[in-house]
C-alpha cells in the first residue's frame, strides 16, 4: 500500500506553522528591548554654557504635625542653663537627638514652646514662625535670640528606583533630581517620561508629572522637592512584559509542542 506524498502546500503550511512561535518570540524580545533614548536625562541640551530658566521653589508653609527645632537664647546665662540648651551640648547629642526633642505643630496649628506657651505657626513660613515665636518670647524674657528650623523635611520614593524608601534632608532646597540619586537612581524599567510627583498643601492635595528626559523639568514647579512630597517613579511597558516573560515563555513552548504534535499526525 503506497503512502500518501504530502503536496507542496501541505509543506508550505507546516513550515508557516513551525514559525509561528519564532515570530512570536522575535516579537516579543524587540517590544522588551529599553533605548538608549529612553535612559538619557535632560535631553535637548545644546551645550555646557546654554542658560536655562529656573523655577525656585516658594517658602514651604508650615503644616500639621511638621517638627521644628527652636532654640531660645537670651543675655542671662541661667535661663540658658535651665533649658540645657548650650551649643556644645546641642552639637555633640547630634541630629537624631534634635528631631525627636523637636517640637511638634498640633492639630490646631500651635507649637508649644517652654517658659513662652502655645505660638499659632500653622500656614507660615518658617522665618515667619521665628518671628511669632520672638514676639512672644519678648514677654518673658529680656531680647530673646530665637532660632527655627524645620526637621521634618522628609520625602518618600517609590516605583522603580533602587532603593525606595522615606529619606530625611537637611538641607534647604533638594531637587528631584538629587531626591532619585538618594534612592540609587531609577532602574533600567522606570518609566523617565512620567513621574508623579504628589504634593500636600495645607489646603489640598495637587499632584505634578515630570518628564526627566526633557530639560523644560528645570522650570517646572515641582522641580525642587517639598517637604512630604512623595515621588513616584512609574514603570516601563517593558517591566510588564519582562514580569510575563516567563509565563509567556512557557505558554510559547506549549503552543509549539501542540503544533509539532498537529503536524505529525497530519
Amino acid at each position: 500500500m503506497s503512502k500518501a506524498i504530502p503536496t507542496v502546500n501541505q509543506g508550505n503550511k507546516n513550515r508557516k506553522s513551525k514559525c509561528i512561535p519564532v515570530i512570536l518570540a522575535v516579537g516579543l524580545f524587540l517590544a522588551a528591548c529599553t533605548t538608549q533614548k529612553d535612559l538619557l536625562y535632560l535631553q535637548g541640551l545644546n551645550s555646557a554654557g546654554e542658560e536655562l530658566p529656573l523655577q525656585l521653589p516658594g517658602d514651604y508653609l508650615i503644616q500639621e504635625q511638621d517638627i521644628l527645632y527652636i532654640r531660645l537664647l537670651s543675655y542671662n546665662q541661667e535661663f540658658n542653663n535651665l533649658l540645657d540648651i548650650s551649643e556644645t551640648g546641642t552639637y555633640a547629642i547630634g541630629e537624631g537627638y534634635l528631631y525627636i526633642n523637636g517640637y511638634q505643630v498640633n492639630d490646631s496649628g500651635y507649637v508649644e514652646v517652654p517658659f513662652i506657651g502655645q505660638v499659632p505657626v500653622l500656614g507660615t513660613t518658617v522665618e515667619e514662625a521665628r518671628k511669632r515665636i520672638t514676639r512672644k518670647a519678648q514677654e518673658f524674657i529680656k531680647d530673646p535670640v530665637v532660632i527655627v528650623k524645620l526637621l521634618s523635611f522628609k520625602f518618600t520614593i517609590l516605583g522603580e528606583v533602587k532603593v525606595p524608601g522615606t529619606y530625611q534632608n537637611y538641607n534647604k532646597q533638594l531637587t528631584v533630581l538629587e531626591a532619585i540619586g538618594m534612592a540609587g537612581d531609577i532602574t533600567d524599567l522606570g518609566n523617565r517620561k512620567d513621574i508623579l510627583v504628589v504634593r500636600r498643601t495645607p489646603d489640598s492635595i495637587r499632584t505634578f508629572h515630570l518628564n526627566l528626559l526633557n530639560k523644560d523639568i528645570l522650570a517646572s514647579e515641582a522641580f525642587f522637592v517639598q517637604p512630604n512630597d512623595v515621588i513616584y517613579v512609574k514603570p516601563t511597558h517593558n517591566r510588564i512584559i519582562r514580569i510575563n516573560i516567563p509565563t509567556l515563555s512557557f505558554i510559547f513552548a506549549s503552543l509549539s509542542t501542540v503544533l509539532l504534535v498537529l503536524n505529525y499526525f497530519k
